[in-house]
Parts: C-alpha cells; structure tokens; sequence
C-alpha cells in the first residue's frame, strides 16, 4: 500500500490504484480482526498490539490526500510495519517445524521483497537518488532472487508450485528490466507497477498453496 501511495504521488494509474489501495486497506484490517481472534499471550501479543498501532498511524497516512502526506512518512510506516508483522509471524509460528511452513512464510516474504522493491523504485522516480537507496534495490533484488531460487529447489514444492514459481520467474524478468540502473522512463514505472502487482498475487497463491500442503501434512 506504500508502493501504491507513492503510485498516486507519480500519477501512475491513479483510478485502479486508489481501489487497490482502498481493497488493500479492507484485507488488512481484516487479517488484524482475524489475528485478534487467536488471543495471542505474552510476546506475541505484545507484538501484536504494535502492529496494531502502526497500522493506526499507517492507515491514516495513506488515506490522506497523496499532496498532504509525506511521503517519507508513509515508506517509514511500511518498514516499521514490516518488521513488527514479521516478527509476529516468526512468534505465532514459532512451534511449526514443518518445513513446508517455512516455505509458505518465504513465499509470502517474497511478496512483501517485490513490494518493497516496488516501492523503493517509486521512490527513485519521487527524486531519491541516494547511494543508500540504490543499496537497497540492490539488496532486495539479491533477496527475493535467491528467495526463489529455494522455492524452486525445495523437495517438497510440487509441479503445481513449480509451474507457478515459473510463472512468477518471467514476470520477474519484466520487473527486473523495468527498474533498470537508471530508473527508466514513465513507460517502465507503469510496468514496474503491474508486474509487481502479478507477482504479489502469484506469490500469495503459491503461500498458500505450502500452507495447505502444510495443514494436510504433520509437522516433521
């Protein structure tokens, strides 16, 4: 949703991408309702109550009209959140074994890596230049291709799985290219917007498809 906001900043896609947001703000507080609902103890709901007052703060920065907003602000929302989902995540899982678990969590980690990488590419076309930037483009890109790179190799991931890691690997290529060293043109942060989009919704699926393996199967 950050990587959207900053969509809105760069007039790319503006109507879709004010739905997305909006749906995405609907899926959100409807994960946090269902994670409430498990009656988390000691760190874990600690860590949830976090989450729950940076989503707060990161809600209201997102829905505020996109001139009004910093948009520093809104990228600093999104890794404090980040942090503070994925380590809940690590805290509500922590007794799963199984390494079909592990993998699902990474399919979903890949998701987030192609949103951020997304987001921090807006960032670039925002103005930010910066080495420190550019290090980090580096870094998450390094990340998620190794992150898929496991998935593909992991005994357990079926030929589904396979077949859609396969699928995710070409958007990939486009996205990739998109980013480019120099940023690109209007042209390729319209494609750096669509992709990471199919990307996101292919990784989703293939977390879930781990998980399910994950919940027929008994932790080994």
């Amino acid at each position: 949703m950050a990587k959207l906001h900053l969509q809105l900043r760069l007039n790319i896609n503006s109507e879709p991408t004010q739905k997305q947001i909006a749906q995405g703000i609907e899926r959100f507080d409807a994960a946090l309702a269902g994670l409430q609902k498990v009656q988390a103890s000691g760190p874990a709901a600690k860590t949830l109550k976090r989450v729950e007052t940076v989503w707060a703060e990161q809600k209201l920065a997102i829905q505020a009209p996109a001139g009004s907003t910093s948009p520093d602000r809104v990228v600093l929302g999104a890794e404090e959140l980040s942090i503070a989902s994925g380590k809940l995540a690590m805290q509500l899982e922590g007794s799963e074994d199984s390494p079909v678990w592990r993998l699902s969590d990474l399919a979903g980690r890949n998701n987030m890596l192609a949103q951020r990488l997304a987001r921090l590419y807006m960032q670039t076309r925002l103005g930010d230049k910066s080495q420190g930037r550019r290090v980090d483009i580096e870094t998450t890109r390094k990340e998620f291709v190794t992150s898929l790179d496991e998935l593909a190799r992991a005994p357990q991931t079926s030929p589904a799985v396979s077949d859609s890691l396969k699928l995710a690997r070409q958007q990939w290529v486009f996205f990739d290219a998109a980013i480019g060293p120099d940023g690109g043109d209007a042209n390729a942060a319209r494609n750096v917007a669509t992709t990471s989009e199919r990307i996101g919704e292919m990784m989703d699926a293939i977390s879930g498809s781990y998980a399910r393996l994950a919940s027929d199967k008994p932790a080994r």
